[in-house]
């Protein structure tokens, strides 16, 4: 046999996400030309113009790549080493009476009766992945053609040929046969705490009414045991033509299912159709489950932990850094700058927090942030909108909230919501771009003062920023104009 791999993925399609550093080098690549920019046309006093190194730029930029591509491993959980992990197999046990009289070849039932009865079956099995099944064929009698089980596979090979068996009972169809033959089937020595009949028929009788002292004793033995009866109608009660070979006349089939109601009723199951039979598989699992079987099994031990603590690391890193990033000149006379999105590590965060449980409130901030990036601002704020009431005390949503209601032009908003933000925060680098904000807001409501505040709070955080810096100048300007020469 060969050996484990010593590193593999669990998701490799999540590896894809390593694309998104090819924009972000592309958006790092514009944000140092506007850096030059700015710092080759901004003017004003020598000492609101402190440069940020270039190599410290780097740095913070290598920081960012590194936790994006650690987020996206950590997405595809990588996984190295074995384990042994315990496994318990718990159950109940469930005999299942399939009938393959004649009256299942007719066709209410598309294509018939007796497919239908198949394909519910197997779809009921398919959800008893640890059950114990057995199986009964009836039609005048019952015959047992599988004891209780764990291999269902087998069953269901069982279940797809049981019509084809048909010559090995007697013919007419005795429910009460069936169930009794069910019942033999679970009288076992191990038996699980939780038994039950799936009893597949359409119901009818060669003789209405002949087959119900048989069906009587047979359910009074089953609540002796407490086993519960579950009823499948398979067929109608305007019935269908019967399709076999042995027909030399159409014949009417008519399905019964007040038969199969009572049987339900009077063993504590319920009833139902072979098109809804594994929706059986959701009450049998409120049901006692039983042990059969504990064993362990070798299994890769999945390392997401060490990736995901590795970025946030970086992420911390590249926030206390303290460097503006995008920045633009920022031209007199034409009112502040405001930043055109969350900041990259705000975004990181909610890529490492929120996207490898697919949350609800990551959607609707990856939302808005794609339609405030097509200037789609209406939109933009339905999504942060959405956001704020799964979040309403997280500063990076309220921070995007503000920037939405400021392209929207409904400053006074905007400057609420930004300031409850800049109440609640606690990262520096958060706090910053919600202050740079809070002035931006404050500037175009025209309280002056109270621009040149934030923009003062904003640079004690980032005394490097040149945005904050021309923005204050600005206030500065307008608030103190020189005198005329």
């Amino acid at each position: 046999m060969p050996a484990p791999l010593a590193f593999d993925v669990a998701q490799p399609i999540a590896l894809l996400a390593l694309l998104v550093v090819l924009p972000v080098l592309y958006a790092m690549h514009i944000a140092a030309s506007r850096e030059r920019a700015a710092a080759a046309a901004y003017g004003g006093p020598p000492e609101l113009r402190v440069g940020a190194g270039a190599g410290r730029r780097r740095l913070r930029d290598a920081l960012l790549i590194g936790a994006i591509v650690l987020s996206a491993m950590a997405l595809s959980r990588p996984r190295w080493g074995e384990s042994d992990v315990p496994l318990e197999r718990r159950g109940i046990d469930v005999a299942i009476a399939l009938d393959i009289s004649r009256s299942m070849s007719a066709s209410d039932v598309a294509p018939t009766r007796a497919a239908g009865a198949v394909a519910g079956l197997s779809a009921l099995l398919a959800h008893l992945p640890d059950d114990r099944v057995g199986l009964v064929t009836f039609a005048g009698s019952a015959l047992s053609r599988a004891p209780l089980t764990t291999d269902l596979g087998a069953i269901q090979q069982l279940v797809a040929g049981a019509q084809g068996e048909a010559p090995l009972v007697q013919a007419g169809s005795s429910l009460g046969a069936a169930i009794d033959a069910a019942l033999a089937m679970l009288d076992i020595d191990d038996p699980a705490d939780t038994q039950v009949i799936v009893l597949v028929s359409d119901g009818e009788q060669p003789i209405a009414g002949a087959g119900t002292p048989a069906i009587d004793a047979a359910l009074e033995r089953a609540r002796e045991r407490d086993v519960r009866v579950y009823t499948a109608i398979a067929g109608t009660e305007a019935g269908g033509r019967l399709t076999d070979r042995a027909a030399t006349a159409p014949e009417l089939s008519r399905a019964d299912p007040n038969v199969l109601q009572r049987i339900a009723d009077e063993s504590g199951g319920e009833a139902t159709t072979v098109q809804a039979m594994p929706g059986l598989a959701v009450e049998f699992r409120r049901m006692s489950q039983s042990l059969f079987a504990q064993e362990t099994q070798t299994a890769p031990i999945e390392r997401f932990q060490w990736f995901v603590g590795v970025a946030l690391v970086l992420l911390l890193a590249h926030g206390a850094l303290g460097i503006s990033i995008g920045r633009r000149p920022s031209r007199r006379g034409r009112g502040p700058r405001t930043r055109s999105g969350a900041a990259p590590a705000l975004i990181l965060i909610a890529l490492v927090g929120a996207g490898c449980s697919g949350s609800v409130l990551y959607q609707a901030v990856t939302r808005g942030n794609a339609a405030y990036e097509a200037a789609r601002y209406d939109a933009a704020l339905a999504a942060y909108q959405e956001a704020a009431e799964l979040a309403p005390e997280d500063p990076a949503v309220l921070y995007n909230l503000g920037n939405a209601l400021h392209q929207l032009r409904r400053y006074e908003e905007a400057a609420v919501s930004t300031g409850t933000g800049a109440r609640l925060v606690e990262d520096p680098a958060q706090a910053f771009l919600l202050q740079y904000s809070a002035g931006a807001h404050a500037f175009r409501r025209g309280v002056l003062e109270e621009a040149r505040t934030a923009y003062i709070s904003a640079l004690r955080l980032e005394p490097d920023d040149a945005d904050a810096k021309a923005n204050l100048e600005l206030a500065l300007r307008i608030l103190n104009p020189p005198p005329p020469p």
